[in-house]
């Protein structure tokens, strides 16, 4: 049979068990009732701990004293039953500890779990076996490169004394990606500038209403632009609300489509037809939306020069002599009308001087 110093040893050691058990059942919960079970296992074997701690100091008072003068003394077994007392509580204590240390770990965890820093559960553990409390511990995680990386805004909001929490930073980056979606903006068009936003103190309730603002301006754009921005480059109203929401923003996005997308849909209002090329190369020329309008009003009157028999250019000739971008087109430009000069009045003159829309420049010198 066990003595009462084995049973109070392996009493112990289901206690540890059962408590590591419990540990691993709430850090990945298969299931709430999975959860009650550990933890009940760990009552029960704690109990069994403490009762046959009991028991055997219980042994040293009931264990009669050697007979001869070569035994322990009186005082030599108050001694050890002293001595195992405090050993027991001493166990005690550092279950307790232990128990209280995985505690605090959990609840930490559980809080920075939801911040998206579950990189920090080692810091954490190291943290709560040192015994730091809860917020100790979360105060120090607040100075870890990973907490500062997730909330990069939460130090500048400090120094000027507008400190928020976790969950506000939260709740404000859960609206500005409802936002993203809501009204079909650029990924991370809000997303990606949280930390100016908040730090220059720009509330949930107003960026909703610049989002709202800037869509309804995108919405009051003319109908030619958007449909031309759609035919282009299946741009909707959503990449126009980025654009009207913040041009310093969205112009990297979307300069050369927008830029683009008027001279087309100048071109359209003018009854002359440009494909994406075509828009793209003038932008890249730096043609403006009134060096558009103007050249394409050319290309319209001089339409007469595609038609016929002889000497007739192209359509694509006639906006690329008009806007300066080749030498030879703008010479077929005049060679045509030369030949029709003896059928036509001379009039309006289809090129604004020999180098195109002025200000346009030509392919050779920009």
């Amino acid at each position: 049979m066990a003595t009462a110093q084995e049973q109070a040893d392996a009493a112990y050691r289901e206690y540890r068990a059962a408590a590591e058990a419990a540990a691993a059942a709430r850090a990945n919960p298969v299931s709430l009732s999975a959860v009650g079970i550990a933890e009940s296992n760990l009552a029960r074997a704690e109990a069994a701990s403490h009762a046959a701690n009991a028991a055997l100091v219980a042994t040293y008072d009931d264990a009669p004293a050697p007979a001869g003068p070569s035994g322990p003394s009186e005082a030599e077994l108050e001694a050890a039953r002293l001595a195992e007392q405090r050993a027991y509580e001493e166990r005690i204590r550092a279950q307790e500890r232990a128990r209280e240390q995985r505690r605090i770990a959990q609840t930490v965890k559980a809080v920075f779990q939801q911040y998206g820093l579950g990189s920090l559960n080692a810091v954490i553990d190291d943290y709560a076996r040192k015994d730091f409390s809860a917020e100790s511990i979360q105060i120090m995680l607040r100075q870890t490169p990973q907490y500062k990386a997730r909330f990069p805004a939460m130090e500048a909001l400090a120094a000027k004394n507008r400190a928020i929490t976790e969950a506000a930073y939260i709740d404000y980056e859960r609206t500005a990606a409802g936002l993203e979606r809501q009204y079909g903006l650029p990924q991370d068009m809000l997303m990606g500038r949280i930390t100016d936003l908040l730090t220059n103190e720009v509330s949930a309730s107003e960026l909703n209403d610049r989002v709202v603002l800037a869509a309804s301006a995108a919405i009051q754009a003319p109908e030619d632009f958007r449909q031309t921005m759609r035919d282009f480059y299946d741009i909707d109203t959503g990449g126009l609300t980025a654009y009207f929401l913040d041009p310093e923003v969205a112009t990297p996005l979307l300069e050369k489509q927008y830029a683009s997308s008027i001279i087309g849909a100048e071109a359209r209002r003018q009854g002359v037809g440009i494909d994406v090329y075509g828009a793209e190369n003038l932008q890249e020329l730096g043609i403006s939306r009134e060096q558009a309008r103007v050249g394409f009003g050319q290309v319209a009157q001089a339409k007469p020069l595609t038609e016929g028999r002889g000497d007739v250019v192209s359509q694509q000739q006639l906006i690329s002599g008009t806007f300066g971008e080749t030498n030879e087109a703008q010479k077929a430009i005049e060679r045509a009308r030369g030949a029709r000069r003896g059928r036509f009045q001379q009039g309006g003159g289809v090129l604004a001087g020999q180098q195109g829309v002025t200000g346009a420049g030509t392919a050779a010198t920009r």
